[in-house]
């Protein structure tokens, strides 16, 4: 659902408490986890010898946001790998 349309269906105070929930109570499914599961678990017989895969594994990574000093940072060293120095 994009913002807009969750906006129009759902104000503040509900979205607040379906947070609240989440993370205090019960946490809501989470299909990418699932997904990481259901892949670790169908590798794992293939895998090495005491290397089984992680559900993590298969998991998008979220980064938190960044300080801009950082960002600034994390660019200048991009464009330094891609100059190829």
């Amino acid at each position: 659902m994009t913002v807009a349309e969750l906006c129009s269906r759902m104000n503040s105070q509900e979205l607040s408490e379906w947070m609240a929930v989440h993370r205090y109570y019960m946490p809501l499914p989470d299909p990418w986890h699932q997904t990481g599961v259901l892949a670790a678990s169908m590798l794992a017989p293939y895998s090495g010898k005491g290397k089984p895969p992680k559900p993590a594994d298969f998991v998008p990574i979220e980064r938190p946001p960044q300080h801009r000093v950082q960002e600034e940072a994390a660019l200048q060293e991009l464009q330094r790998q891609l100059r190829g120095e």
